[in-house]
């Protein structure tokens, strides 16, 4: 017969625990990337698509009907608030009609990319911005810097 005897050890116990729940948030955040990281598929105007490069954020603002000059004429990092004002809370709204949700980059760094749109039927003052994190699309909006201007999805019909 086979007897094992243990003794408990509290340092030995909270290097253990804290070590499982470094794994564990390890884990969630693998899972939570939801594979961010991408291939470099063609975009198809969905969440999380590829934009790695300009022609690929081009093209994909062109599958959701938008089309841009380029270069950029602005590209920039910004930083999604940690707890959002009411005025973002209703431009997270606008993101979430259309499957984005930047409460989930709250806190974090993004890459903003802003072109002109190039439409003549909406004028010389549309601009679209697309919100990018490690190369994936995670959200944007296509607005007017008029005084009486709009601004709607990216995928939404064009105003004018």
């Amino acid at each position: 017969m086979l007897i094992w005897t243990l003794k408990f050890d509290k340092k030995k116990a909270a290097f253990w625990v804290i070590m499982a729940a470094l794994v564990i948030i390890g884990i969630i955040l693998l899972l939570g990337a939801g594979g961010r990281s991408g291939s470099g598929a063609p975009a198809s105007g969905k969440q999380g698509d590829t934009v790695k490069t300009e022609k690929a954020r081009a093209a994909y603002l062109e599958q959701c009907g938008w089309k841009v000059e380029t270069p950029a004429l602005k590209e920039e990092t910004v930083l999604i608030p940690k707890s959002f004002s009411n005025v973002f809370e209703t431009y997270n709204d606008l993101q979430k009609q259309q499957g984005f949700d930047l409460s989930r980059y709250a806190g974090c760094e993004v890459k903003l990319y802003t072109y002109k749109v190039l439409d003549s039927n909406l004028g010389d003052n549309v601009l679209a911005s697309l919100y990018v994190s490690d190369g994936r699309v995670v959200g944007g909006d296509v607005h007017s810097t008029a005084l009486d201007g709009f601004m709607c999805g990216l995928r939404q019909e064009k105003q004018g």
